[in-house]
């Protein structure tokens, strides 16, 4: 998939994982050029067997995904020409979503004043996306990821964050905006509403050992340590049933018991999965009580 590198991604590939860096000089900032290359790359991996696992990070060490270019949000909302209710605001992108589905509409309408909500629907599904990814995404965060970034991170199945001098969090109130691309939603669903309530409401922003003491990172390493980490976690995960893994991360996300049965069904009918589990029967010792799972060897 290196053959693909775009002008905001290189694609690093290796035995099944694929490290994504993103890159927007001399900014870093996030944009509609990267989001529509973000766009583009996960369609791709939606269809793409090959790759097991990746991995999202930064175009460096000390970088991540800063925040999402302000001015890009101004220019659209500008664009529109006028103050926009919430009733009107949410007819407005029910419509332009429906339009959008209609071939060559969505093309249209990227040249008339409705551009900016485009975009920010294009931006909630590709993130939607990532989290609906047959493969697990992990963000490597070195560096600070605030906003937009921290959107994109939250959108990730899994989160490594370096232990340096960087924030991670929704401040867009202190900008007299709300986040707009589902981190409230994820937020929410990740810490509960009455955390999730104060960081965005009181717009805090939380240093990486404060991010992992409450769950909003999954593991602290050290500085510059962060894609690495998520490099070998991400190899470790490369051999497990994809359909599996699509199954969990769909239960995960709706919540859904019959959702969780139907994946399980899915999953335990595939052969892969018949294979495994054939495999772990054949290592365990039934008249000593040993499994795979009892005595650790089957477990991370």
């Amino acid at each position: 998939m290196t053959a693909f590198d775009t002008l905001t991604t290189t694609l690093d590939r290796a035995s099944g994982v694929l490290t994504v860096r993103i890159s927007n000089p001399p900014t870093d900032l996030l944009n509609a050029t990267v989001l529509a290359d973000l766009d583009r790359l996960t369609r791709r991996l939606s269809r793409d067997r090959s790759v097991r696992s990746v991995v999202l990070t930064g175009p460096r060490d000390g970088v991540f995904i800063p925040h999402y270019d302000l001015s890009e949000i101004a220019a659209g909302a500008e664009e529109l020409g006028l103050t926009t209710p919430y009733p009107a605001a949410r007819a407005a992108l029910t419509a332009v979503a429906w339009l959008g589905r209609v071939p060559g509409a969505k093309h249209a309408l990227a040249h008339t004043p409705a551009r900016g909500l485009v975009e920010l629907l294009r931006t909630t599904a590709t993130l939607d996306r990532i989290g609906n990814l047959p493969q697990v995404v992990i963000a490597a965060i070195d560096g600070d990821a605030l906003g937009g970034g921290c959107e994109v991170a939250l959108a990730c199945d899994v989160r490594v964050m370096g232990d340096g001098d960087y924030r991670i969090g929704l401040p867009e109130l202190t900008a007299g905006i709300p986040p707009g691309a589902g981190g409230s939603v994820r937020l929410t669903r990740l810490l509960g509403a009455a955390r999730a309530s104060e960081m965005i409401l009181r717009s805090i922003t939380l240093t990486p050992r404060q991010a992992h003491e409450v769950g909003l990172v999954g593991e602290l390493v050290g500085v510059g340590e962060a894609l690495a980490r998520a490099q070998r976690m991400a190899a470790d995960l490369a051999d497990r049933n994809r359909t599996a893994i699509l199954a969990a991360k769909r239960t995960i996300r709706t919540g859904s018991a019959i959702v969780e049965s139907a994946g399980f069904v899915a999953s335990a009918s595939s052969p892969e999965a018949v294979a495994r589990l054939h495999t772990f029967s054949a290592a365990a010792d039934p008249a000593r009580g040993r499994t795979p799972w009892r005595d650790r060897s089957w477990l991370p």
